[in-house]
């Protein structure tokens, strides 16, 4: 057997049990073993798809190692790239627009789901009148925006200690 296709198999191996765990569930939900069936079946045809993959990537990593690059390089010259741009607009647009107006979105559809499956009451006094759900519209958004201009706030700090470790080679911190 190829050993490329021997460690494929590892790999897809592991996968594979993992991806067993929910149809498991639903077996201990449902009580119906045909889930589990068609779980399997399906895992099955993928791993002829992900064996291509796999000897593509492999290549491809071939290819980058002749050029003395690695896959993490070509990540790192991606993020200053990116970065570069994002730093030009600013801290300020970068945790409000980005932040607090597009994940704070993000975010309020989370913080909806979550409050209302762990307060039971909520969905009726959110239903009983109008006001009520625009104020709950509301609140969540408001919660939304402000978790997503502190994460993206604390991101750009992260970042731009990451931008200046790749790109300053006298940086104090080269880890």
């Amino acid at each position: 057997m190829n050993p490329v296709f021997k460690k494929y198999l590892k790999i897809s191996f592991i996968g594979f049990l993992l991806s067993l765990i929910f149809p498991a569930i639903v077996f201990f939900i449902l009580k119906d073993k045909s889930y589990i069936f068609w779980f399997v079946i399906v895992e099955i045809i993928g791993l002829i798809p992900g064996y291509s993959r796999y000897k593509s990537q492999l290549e491809y990593e071939q290819r980058l190692k002749r050029r003395g690059l690695t896959p993490q390089d070509l990540n790192n010259i991606k993020f200053v790239k990116d970065w570069e741009y994002t730093r030009k607009t600013g801290l300020i647009k970068y945790s409000l627009v980005d932040g607090g107006i597009f994940y704070g979105f993000a975010f309020c559809f989370i913080i909806s789901a979550t409050a209302i499956f762990v307060k039971k009451d909520l969905f009726t006094y959110i239903s009983a009148d109008l006001s009520n759900m625009f104020n709950f519209i509301g609140y969540t958004y408001l919660i939304g925006v402000l978790i997503g201009i502190l994460l993206f706030r604390f991101l750009w700090f992260r970042n731009e200690q990451k931008f200046i470790r790749l790109t300053d080679p006298f940086a104090l911190n080269q880890s």
